[in-house]
């Protein structure tokens, strides 16, 4: 079995406020993750949240929007990858006192009815400016990922997938399968997912389909989480000393969901997660030797590793080192890759 990994980071302020400043609350934590992906010689992606840099552009030009064009054009000069994240509230939010109040249209699919902002214009506008962006420092870049925000892809509708493929993407990285999330704003059910590995997200929405033409789906590697676990509330008390320092709000607090959906996430999956300061590199590990097993019989294992560099300090740094080692340790050939590589060698058009 030929083994691929993807360490992919979604690029994101805390969207539901911040506590202290840009800087502080992403741009740090992103050039933290330059110098340590290029010591240990990795590419990354960034799944960038390109509609908050366009609308920063308006609100704040200089300490937020020029950092922003500035890091992703680093990452590119880096030979790092930049794709398109999309959490499409920042278009219906407000600007207050050097701060932003985020909107409750949180799915794309919130905007299905929307006549100012069609989910077409959308999705075209930020592939549009990734492009713009990011090929004035690289000729041939290519906008060709997507991971939805809030992993919410799941209820979005045949347009959306086919608006994505119409405008050059050719991959998805936004399931983890097992995973279930909601609140009241959206709902995220990875319960119910096809048998490989890796699968097509077909041009009619259906993302069980083996179409052979839409979106092909590199999903997060997950394990089910076991009874035995220790609760989560419990471990966040215990290990709050690895916790990072607290740059922000999350958008879904103060959101709750049902009880029912309450009971499904504790027993969702555990996702293959670099910003998660409960897990230890040996749990990471078992994720992976987890998905290894489960795939053996394939060929091509291709899966995607999370992050999010807003909720990463020193040990999310120390735990993504000492993954990587042990995983170069324990399998020799395991590739560590980006959606370009990728392009390229399943000669994607």
């Amino acid at each position: 079995m030929k083994l691929k990994l993807l360490l992919t980071f979604d690029h994101e302020l805390p969207l539901g406020g911040i506590r202290t400043f840009y800087k502080e609350a992403m741009f740090d934590p992103t050039d933290r993750l330059f110098d340590v992906a290029n010591q240990l010689q990795v590419p990354i992606v960034l799944f960038t949240d390109v509609l908050c840099g366009i609308r920063f552009k308006e609100w704040d030009n200089t300490s937020f929007y020029q950092p922003y064009v500035k890091q992703l054009q680093e990452a590119i000069s880096k030979n790092h990858d930049v794709q398109l994240h999309l959490h499409p509230h920042w278009l219906t939010s407000s600007f207050h006192s050097n701060n932003f109040v985020p909107s409750d249209d949180y799915r794309l699919a919130d905007f299905k009815s929307n006549k100012e902002f069609p989910i077409e214009q959308i999705i075209k506008s930020g592939i549009d400016f990734l492009t713009e962006v990011c090929t004035k420092v690289k000729d041939d870049y290519e906008c060709i990922a997507f991971r939805a925000g809030g992993y919410n892809i799941e209820k979005e509708t045949k347009e959306i997938i086919t608006d994505l493929y119409k405008y050059g993407i050719r991959f998805d990285s936004s399931i983890g399968k097992g995973y279930y999330f909601r609140s009241s704003l959206s709902e995220v059910n990875y319960l119910n997912m096809p048998k490989p590995p890796n699968w097509y997200l077909g041009l009619d929405g259906n993302i069980r389909a083996d179409a052979k033409k839409g979106l092909w789906e590199i999903p997060i590697a997950t394990i089910p989480k076991t009874p035995f676990e220790i609760p989560t509330r419990f471990k966040l008390k215990k290990l709050a000393k690895r916790a990072p320092q607290d740059n922000g709000f999350q958008i879904h607090d103060g959101k709750p969901a049902d009880i029912l959906s309450k009971i499904k996430m504790m027993f969702s999956s555990r996702m293959l997660s670099l910003d998660n300061y409960t897990l230890s590199v040996n749990y990471l590990m078992r994720i992976l030797e987890y998905n290894v097993r489960k795939y053996r019989q394939y060929d091509t294992v291709i899966l995607a590793v999370s992050g999010h560099p807003k909720t990463m300090g020193d040990y999310s740094f120390y735990l993504m080192e000492s993954f990587i080692n042990r995983v170069r340790e324990k399998y020799r050939e395991v590739e560590f890759t980006i959606f370009s590589e990728l392009a390229a060698e399943m000669k994607m058009k």
